[in-house]
């Protein structure tokens, strides 16, 4: 079955605007039919059930936003790389969709821990992997001295998700000063510092 059929791909963003508007355990099979136009059988022939349903919303927007942004690997200093990973990385989770869906997710998860393992898997476990690739060739190029990428890459992204990410998530205005822009400069200029080049010995 072609899994870009238009009618696949009606259901999985009716389903979504279901999900974002109503949540997980309210949104019924009926419902994301009637919003589709199509019937529940059709529903069943592309998805086995609601968790499936969720993980191909999820699995869509890794490839919809993921999956679109440019190498950062091809940029030619750290400072360049870092800075477009942190500006690409902050953009998606701070629109309104993805917060929208991490929202559900936590709501859920205590009760549909399959949920919440999709999510992970396609969404912030997929995008530190990206980040640590980005680090492991930053090293391996000689632009940053990164032991541990992936301790590299968790103490990025935390940066990322702080005071701009927290309050986003709970409809806070953000302070004077404080933007996504300033959040993704500081981010970099630590992890430049933190992580500069070791210089050759002399001699």
């Amino acid at each position: 079955m072609n899994k870009r059929s238009p009618k696949r791909e009606a259901i999985i963003e009716a389903a979504q605007a279901l999900f974002l508007e109503h949540g997980y355990g309210v949104t019924s099979m009926d419902m994301v039919a009637g919003k589709a136009g199509v019937s529940k059988a059709t529903i069943y022939a592309h998805f086995a059930g609601k968790d499936d349903l969720f993980a191909a919303v999820i699995h869509r927007h890794r490839e919809l936003d993921f999956d679109s942004m440019p190498p950062w690997e091809r940029q030619p200093d750290a400072g360049t790389a870092l800075t477009q990973a942190g500006t690409d990385l902050i953009r998606l989770i701070l629109s309104p969709d993805v917060m929208g869906m991490h929202r559900v997710v936590v709501a859920e998860a205590p009760r549909q821990p399959e949920l919440a393992r999709a999510f992970w898997e396609a969404g912030p476990a997929y995008g530190k992997a990206r980040v640590v690739a980005l680090f492991a060739d930053l090293d391996r190029r000689g632009l940053l001295s990164v032991p541990e990428a992936w301790a590299a890459a968790d103490q990025f992204l935390g940066m990322l998700r702080s005071e701009v990410f927290y309050r986003t998530l709970l409809g806070l205005a953000l302070p004077e000063g404080r933007s996504p822009q300033t959040t993704v400069a500081n981010a970099v200029d630590t992890m430049l510092r933190a992580y500069a080049p070791r210089k050759a010995c002399a001699g």
